[in-house]
């Protein structure tokens, strides 16, 4: 898989514009096409629930936020030609001056974002921009999509850590205490740890790695939001940094994340990856072959 994957990273690459657009349509409709319908029915009413519009709306919401895929991929597949000078032309940033200010406080960054847009792009920018980024991700279950993904993430000036394994969260401390930039995803449910909260007045698990992180070594975390833009360019959010001082400070700090994560959903919904079971009753609410002995129940 991943010879094969380079090989159409090769050409994506070689190809001229207007051919990578029709190939990311043509991805994207194949995402909406084969998402299994519970996934796609949840998605339309998690949307109807927390946005408050018609089916028709939601339902386009719902495939918009799929069909976006296709041009993900395509992007991620050409990071060979990506550079500061390329990111400049195609992307405009409002509130660099934040990352920078928390960036020189010199007790480490946790840069946080959900899963929005193309968040690999927001990685990039970091790391072609100069800053020592270390992201921390999820290794794929296809080990040479993996291999192929990380390889291209250092390519634009990112380091990898994997969010489950031995030492990865001293390794974590470690990069903080070093004054690096971690790169954390903090809108999906582990459903092992985390702060119960709502999202759109849905209660659920929220993770708290990035203010468990601050509050240990005082670093600063700063939100950072990436939006599609219809001519194939970008534009990127960053919010003033917050600081969790201590327990008392725990849940504030949470709760200010999670309303920045719900204003920017609010504002371009499609960005957001609804076809997600973020709220753990997706599959007992719209799956007819959900099996609650093999699921478990989560309320």
């Amino acid at each position: 898989m991943y010879h094969f994957t380079k090989l159409i990273s090769i050409f994506l690459c070689w190809t001229p514009k207007f051919v990578n657009n029709n190939i990311a349509k043509f991805l994207g409709w194949l995402a909406v096409k084969f998402c299994p319908k519970w996934r796609l029915d949840m998605a339309v009413a998690n949307i109807q629930e927390c946005l408050g519009v018609d089916n028709i709306k939601a339902k386009k919401i719902a495939e918009e936020s799929l069909s976006r895929f296709g041009r993900m991929v395509v992007e991620v597949l050409r990071f060979p030609l990506l550079n500061k000078q390329k990111l400049d032309e195609e992307i405009v940033v409002d509130g660099l001056d934040n990352l920078e200010t928390a960036y020189q406080k010199d007790n480490g960054v946790v840069m946080v974002t959900a899963h929005y847009g193309n968040w690999e792009i927001l990685g990039a920018f970091v790391g072609l921009y100069g800053y020592p980024v270390f992201s921390i991700v999820r290794r794929q279950n296809q080990s040479g999509i993996n291999r192929l993904l990380n390889e291209y993430r250092e390519l634009v000036g990112q380091k990898i850590v994997y969010n489950r394994g031995e030492n990865n969260h001293l390794q974590i401390v470690r990069m903080l205490k070093k004054k690096k930039i971690i790169g954390v995803l903090y809108d999906q449910d582990t459903n092992d740890i985390g702060v119960r909260l709502k999202i759109f007045g849905k209660e659920c698990i929220v993770p708290d790695g990035a203010v468990a992180l601050s509050r240990l070594n005082k670093a600063p975390i700063v939100p950072i939001f990436i939006h599609n833009k219809d001519d194939g360019k970008f534009t990127i959010k960053i919010y003033p940094s917050l600081v969790c001082n201590g327990k008392d400070d725990y849940e504030r700090v949470m709760r200010e994340l999670v309303d920045i994560m719900e204003n920017e959903i609010v504002s371009d919904p499609s960005m957001w990856f609804w076809v997600h079971d973020r709220w753990k009753d997706g599959h007992q609410r719209f799956d007819p072959k959900y099996d609650e002995n093999k699921h478990g129940h989560h309320p």
